[in-house]
């Protein structure tokens, strides 16, 4: 069941403590989990995130709200370490 928090309620701390121990899921799920949605945005690309981010975090997207300009993509990306980068590419 999903846990919505926010760290402006009065009892934040109370609610991140209870994330923090709940029980996590094995590695091994969490991979098979990440395979299979890096390949639904393999394949089917904006949609497949604009439904992911609908299913996971409950937000709704549209291809013009999901766009980026270059500048932005560029401003960003620059802010990424080279080991972080690399460790981010597939």
């Amino acid at each position: 069941m999903p846990m919505f928090l926010s760290s402006a309620d009065p009892d934040f701390e109370t609610g991140f403590q209870a994330l923090l121990g709940m029980k996590r899921e094995e590695a091994e799920d969490v991979d098979q989990a990440v395979t299979a949605i890096i390949a639904q945005v393999r394949a089917r690309g904006d949609a497949a995130l604009i439904d992911l981010t609908r299913r996971f975090d409950r937000f709704e997207l549209t291809t013009e709200t999901l766009a980026f300009s270059p500048a932005e993509i560029a401003r960003e990306c620059a802010k990424v370490s080279t080991e972080d980068r690399a460790a981010l590419e597939l």
